[in-house]
Formats: structure tokens, sequence, C-alpha cells
């Protein structure tokens, strides 16, 4: 006899695994996809360019999504692929940030999200990936801005 598959218990879970993640994924997308596109305008300068570099970060995700969301910190690595696909746009190769310089690079990206776009440290934290204890100290913003 020829076992056609899985049983059908195994292929149940196979796809409510599958339909969680793609819940998450779209979550996530939704939540994500402004801050990121604002981040890749101002860094990049140019709106096609920009989006063209969110979508391709949010695709890299995509296929590689249930691999990220197993993992521990998966805004975490999804940050760093946008940074990726923006310096790309930039002509800039991807680079291996070394781990000396993580926390260098996160500080100056949690500074240009609250001074050019304004976001707040808890959105910060979640843009990035980071916990809010790991944000560095940013300025106050008055109450008119």
């Amino acid at each position: 006899m020829v076992s056609a598959g899985p049983p059908a218990r195994i292929r149940s879970s196979q796809d409510r695994a599958q339909r969680t993640a793609l819940a998450a994924y779209t979550a996530f997308r939704e939540r994500h996809y402004e801050p990121y596109l604002q981040y890749a305008a101002l860094r990049i300068g140019r709106n096609a360019a920009a989006e063209t570099a969110v979508v391709a970060a949010f695709t890299e995700l995509a296929v590689s999504w249930t691999a990220i969301l197993g993992g521990a910190g998966p805004a975490a690595v999804a940050w760093r692929i946008l940074h990726d696909h923006v310096d790309r746009a930039l002509g800039r190769g991807p680079t291996t940030v070394p781990a000396s310089q993580v926390v260098q690079m996160l500080q100056h990206d949690a500074h240009f999200l609250h001074e050019q776009m304004r976001l707040s440290p808890e959105r910060i934290a979640e843009v990035l990936g980071v916990r809010p204890a790991d944000l560095p100290t940013l300025p106050s913003r008055s109450p008119q801005e």
C-alpha cells in the first residue's frame, strides 16, 4: 500500500501552523510597512526607490518568515533586512556589522526615528525590535510637536 502523505492530523497541524505564521506576517507587515516606508524615503530621498526597497525587504521576510518567527526577535531581524535593502538602494553593499557596532547603529537609528519621524520611544523600540529599556536616552519633545 502506498502512503498518500502525512496523516490527516499532521497535515491539519501543519496547515494551522502555516495559517498562524501567515496571520503573524500579515499583522507585522500592516504594523511596520508605513514606518519602514517613511524611513526608507527619508534615507534614500526618492519615493519610488524607497517603495522598491521596502517591498524587497518584505518579500525577503515573507520567504523566511517561518524561520524568522521561530527565532528570537523577529522585528530586529526584519529591521536589519530593511536596513540592508535601504543601503543597497543607496549604492552600498550589505555589510556585516561587527557586534561592537550593533548598539551604535541602533542608537543612530533610534535617534533618526525620533528626530526625523517623530516616533515615540515605545514605537521606536517596536520598529527596531528592541526592548524600550535598551533604547538610548532620547530628547524630550515639547507638547507642541
